[in-house]
């Protein structure tokens, strides 16, 4: 008997011991499943983080390859252009007059001008021979433009300027202040006008002589558009181009420029401001015609 409870208590014994050495296994195991789920989800943090650092790389290395393709192109078209000549460009007749690039009464030049037609207008004395050969090969070609304004001097732009601003003050009921900004959006401020150096011209066709888009419809300004580089002349405010000239366009307002640079201007489809490498004006939020009040009104 007394041996029967001997083993019974070395069993006992054997199987607490057992259950606590299977608890510190599972205790191991528990803990290590514990320190591997720590460790991979470090791991995978880290990971995401390197391929999050890597596609952002990747991203800006795109982006910037991108960016250096557009100017590479933008060069590339830039440098297909003909533009002018560094001497060129002091030429008198490219000189450039427009809003960021205004004359003051001093520094307007002295221009010897020519009478063109019957009705008074005069230009520089320089641009008449071609003028005259233009007006000449349109009547040629059946076609009969007309001459609505041309050179115009500083008092008679001042006074085109100060006379609208007295009519938008009487008219409106503005301020001084309100009225020079709202006369700037139909009569160009002096010093800013191309008709002030002699080498700009609104011409219209006899049988449409309002100043709108219509005017480009017309054939006589049809023939011009396509034919007034041959003779020195350009369409100086050209559709689609009104953010770089500052001016809205103005199928009427023709600039010389002289044959060579026409014929450039013309093929390459762009603006004096572009042939010079100036500035661009921005968006015709200024003035909205660069012609004479009583034509644009």
């Amino acid at each position: 008997m007394k041996s029967d409870d001997t083993m019974e208590r070395r069993h006992r014994v054997k199987r607490r011991g057992n259950i606590r050495r299977i608890r510190q296994r599972n205790r191991r195991v528990a803990l290590f499943v514990v320190v591997m789920c720590v460790a991979a989800a470090g791991i995978f943090h880290v990971v995401r983080a390197r391929q999050q650092n890597e596609a952002e790389q990747a991203y800006a290395e795109q982006m910037a390859e991108q960016e250096n393709q557009a100017a590479r192109e933008k060069d590339s078209q830039e440098g297909d252009l003909k533009l002018a000549d560094e001497d060129e460009k002091n030429q008198w007749y490219l000189k450039l007059v427009n809003a960021k690039n205004p004359m003051t009464q001093e520094d307007v030049p002295e221009v010897a001008t020519e009478t063109v037609d019957s009705n008074g207008y005069q230009v520089d004395a320089r641009i008449i021979g071609d003028l005259q050969e233009m007006f000449d090969a349109a009547r040629a070609a059946g076609r009969n433009p007309v001459i609505c304004s041309a050179f115009r001097s500083w008092d008679t732009q001042e006074y085109l300027y100060q006379n609208k601003i007295e009519r938008v003050m009487a008219e409106e009921g503005l301020s001084e202040e309100e009225a020079r900004k709202e006369a700037g959006t139909v009569v160009a401020v002096p010093g800013t006008s191309e008709h002030q150096v002699g080498l700009a011209l609104d011409i219209v066709s006899s049988e449409y002589m309002n100043l709108d888009d219509k005017q480009m419809e017309t054939e006589d300004q049809q023939w011009l558009m396509e034919n007034s580089w041959k003779y020195g002349f350009i369409l100086r405010y050209p559709l689609n181009k009104s953010d770089i000239t500052g001016i809205i366009f103005e199928p009427w307002h023709y600039r010389y420029v002289g044959k060579e640079a026409a014929k450039e201007i013309y093929e390459q489809d762009i603006t004096l401001e572009e042939y010079l490498g100036a500035e661009p004006v921005g968006e015709a939020s200024a003035i909205e015609s660069d012609s004479e009040e009583s034509s644009a009104e």
